[in-house]
């Protein structure tokens, strides 16, 4: 079973519900006009991970490391004119024309990608858990996040990945990508439109997306995934924009029990080539970071 809101009754939700709450710091403390994409100081996120003012309790690492640049991930300061949704700091990422990294297990810089990403590492499996994941998202004005399409194929913009791994690749042949694979993306297109993507089953057979926002930038928004992690037909992913439920899908979330599911966030691009123009530098930041785990 799967229930979504319309999309021009969600994007009017939205629009009513703003950024951030009334307890939180958010955009209006910061002006738009005083935010420059200019890269600001701040500290290097794989130097900081255990600042939970930034990350709160989530324990992220640096996904693909190699090559990885100084400015792509830094922890800001409310205090220097950066976004801040609460606390003192945010978490900022930057990806500049042609950044890509790489591990054992991937290079970017030879499949047509570039990206800075963080995620929760995990190595045990997440079945039998009720995880929630929050944060809330902020995107500048920029001139164009995402360049305009060729004819015939279109770059992706992704911000977030829910997603479900197994722990040995070999448990899960056949499926998703040597045993990886989608549950939701958060992507930006180059019309700034901000919509949610998730998947069938666990494949990259992908539903229709919901249309978030058309005007996401210079505020504040939201986001809370709940993940009942099981192999079972009665698990599901719920996700709130704007503490909004916008997507409640009913179906089994992980492949096999030995497998697990978990968070990445901060910027990726695919499929670069084939943008038509060339590609500018992009900036978002996160913040308001939690996690919580319960059992069913």
């Amino acid at each position: 079973m799967k229930y979504y809101l319309t999309t021009l009754t969600f994007i009017a939700l939205v629009s009513c519900g703003g950024g951030g709450d009334s307890s939180s710091s958010s955009s209006s403390s910061t002006p738009a006009s005083t935010i420059s994409l200019a890269t600001p100081a701040g500290t290097q996120c794989a130097n900081d991970f255990s600042n939970t003012d930034a990350f709160g309790n989530i324990p992220f690492v640096v996904k693909l490391p190699i090559n990885a640049s100084s400015w792509g991930c830094l922890v800001v300061d409310k205090a220097n004119n950066q976004p801040v949704y609460s606390g003192s700091q945010s978490v900022r990422f930057e990806v500049r024309p042609g950044d890509c990294s790489a591990a054992a297990s991937f290079n970017d810089c030879v499949n047509d990608r570039s990206r800075w990403e963080i995620f929760q590492n995990r190595n045990t499996s997440t079945a039998g858990q009720i995880i929630t994941y929050e944060y809330a998202i902020y995107i500048p004005a920029q001139t164009q996040i995402q360049p305009t399409p060729k004819n015939g194929g279109y770059p992706q913009t992704i911000l977030t990945q829910v997603t479900w791994e197994c722990l040995t690749r070999n448990q899960c042949s056949g499926l998703g990508t040597d045993g990886f694979g989608g549950l939701a993306f958060l992507k930006i297109d180059y019309t700034g439109t901000l919509s949610l993507e998730t998947f069938k089953d666990f494949n990259w057979t992908a539903n229709p997306r919901l249309v978030i926002d058309t005007n996401p930038y210079n505020k504040w928004i939201k986001f809370r995934y709940v993940i009942k992690s099981t192999t079972a037909s009665d698990g599901y992913i719920q996700i709130y924009v704007n503490d909004k439920l916008v997507i409640n899908e009913t179906r089994a979330t992980l492949p096999n029990s030995n497998a697990f599911d978990t968070l990445a966030v901060g910027i990726y691009n695919s499929n670069i080539s084939f943008a038509a123009q060339p590609w500018q530098t992009q900036v978002v930041y996160f913040d308001g970071f939690s996690t919580s785990v319960t059992g069913f």
